[in-house]
């Protein structure tokens, strides 16, 4: 029996995964098929590629150098660091940094190796008076005016947002529903935070915001 081309694409992707974008594209109209939208949310997610990496180095790099400005460059080893972070589930910061460490000596490698989930609790309250408060408005000294733990508590969210949008695109999910343009603002904050210049010099050259401007869901009804 010869199938229909789409058949054969849902067969080999799964109903279950085409099934998102079946519903979708029957709120849309009828030239939005669910094959196009998944075509779209593929160039999406290549897109955003560029900006997440960006915006995920620029980030950890900021929160590197104030650890290393607050215990020194052997900050992964600091006891007393150590004890501060959550160890509240298996993806805590201290396992994630204990992990790490364990299999290196050299800082900018475990900087390089811990996941986005490690930064991200950094910014957290408990933080506050031994990073943060001190040393915040140093080296993000382009955040909004604000008390430092006020813009910590904004750039956490941030990093959770993006986190988020990493994780689906990590693993293939889709992301059309997604307010991706409030990804790319959280995006742009946490950069221009940090140096408003790699900012300008990733919005030269991203691809996200040409290809949101053609979503197919733009119209829709």
């Amino acid at each position: 029996m010869t199938m229909a081309p789409y058949d054969v694409l849902r067969r080999a992707l799964s109903a279950e995964r085409l099934s998102t974008y079946e519903r979708i594209a029957s709120t849309c109209s009828p030239d939005v098929t669910a094959e196009y939208l998944y075509l779209w949310n593929m160039r999406m997610c290549g897109a955003l590629i560029m900006p997440v990496h960006l915006c995920e180095v620029v980030t950890r790099n900021a929160a590197a150098t104030v650890l290393a400005r607050q215990h020194g460059p052997r900050w992964p080893w600091n006891d007393a660091f150590r004890r501060r972070l959550p160890t509240s589930s298996c993806t805590s910061a201290r396992a994630a940094l204990e992990q790490v460490a364990g299999r290196t000596t050299d800082t900018p490698e475990i900087v390089a190796k811990l996941p986005m989930v490690f930064w991200q609790q950094l910014f957290t309250c408990r933080f506050d008076a031994t990073l943060w408060i001190p040393a915040l408005n140093g080296v993000l000294r382009h955040a909004p005016s604000a008390h430092p733990s006020v813009i910590r508590k904004a750039i956490h969210a941030d990093i959770g947002r993006i986190r988020h949008l990493r994780n689906r695109i990590a693993h293939h999910e889709p992301i059309l529903e997604r307010d991706i343009g409030a990804d790319l603002a959280a995006i742009g904050r946490l950069i221009h935070a940090r140096c408003p210049h790699t900012l300008g010099w990733l919005q030269r050259h991203e691809r996200a915001t040409t290809v949101l401007a053609a979503s197919p869901l733009a119209e829709r009804p």
